[in-house]
């Protein structure tokens, strides 16, 4: 795994073992049907605004397939608190606070589609108030003319993305960020969630 961190965005590449990115992409495929919310239904949002489908998934709502004859969310886990760990050692006040996560997302944007508005992931309302950390990881790479960038607005950057790529990220309001439209025949595969103080 590499590691480097700017403007508090951490960014680990090759965190899952070869071939586990393609496998959570076929779970969700899998389970789209029945699990999966477009954000119309999900929170009746325009579609000119938020446009994707979504799995939300805790480890046991939904059976997921083994991956080489082992058990998906273990592998998952694993990988997300090594990343953060890696993380909190720039930012040992992160040590010392209770900080959990407990589920995830995973998300399909297809072309046309995006979360084409600036948002922080920590604001008002009881799941989204102690929200310290945001985490994504790319599940596919999209090549550059396919665009579908996550960009930050102070930050003044734009992350392409890259498949076995994890970024960590604070939740407030320094890091307001898009998840820019995706373009062409690709899909966008992410899964992501939240670090939440206790």
């Amino acid at each position: 795994m590499n590691y480097e961190c700017k403007d508090f965005i951490g960014a680990f590449t090759d965190v899952y073992p070869e071939g586990f990115c393609n496998h959570l992409i076929n779970e969700f495929e899998r389970n789209n049907n029945e699990w999966g919310l477009t954000r119309k239904k999900s929170e009746n949002a325009p579609s000119h605004i938020k446009k994707d489908m979504q799995i939300f998934v805790n480890g046991k709502n939904i059976p997921f397939n083994t991956f080489k004859e082992e058990p998906t969310f273990p592998i998952y886990w694993k990988g997300l608190e090594e990343c953060f760990n890696i993380y909190a050692e720039n930012f040992s006040f992160l040590k010392d606070k209770d900080l959990i996560c407990r589920t995830f997302k995973m998300q399909k944007t297809e072309s046309g589609g995006g979360y084409h508005i600036f948002h922080a992931e920590q604001g008002a309302g009881e799941t989204c108030n102690n929200r310290a950390l945001v985490y994504m990881l790319y599940l596919n790479t999209l090549p550059p003319e396919s665009c579908g960038e996550t960009e930050f607005l102070y930050q003044q950057t734009r992350i392409q993305p890259r498949q076995n790529t994890m970024l960590i990220w604070p939740a407030a309001f320094t890091h307001l960020h898009r998840g820019n439209a995706v373009y062409g025949n690709q899909a966008k595969y992410i899964s992501t969630g939240w670090f939440h103080y206790e």
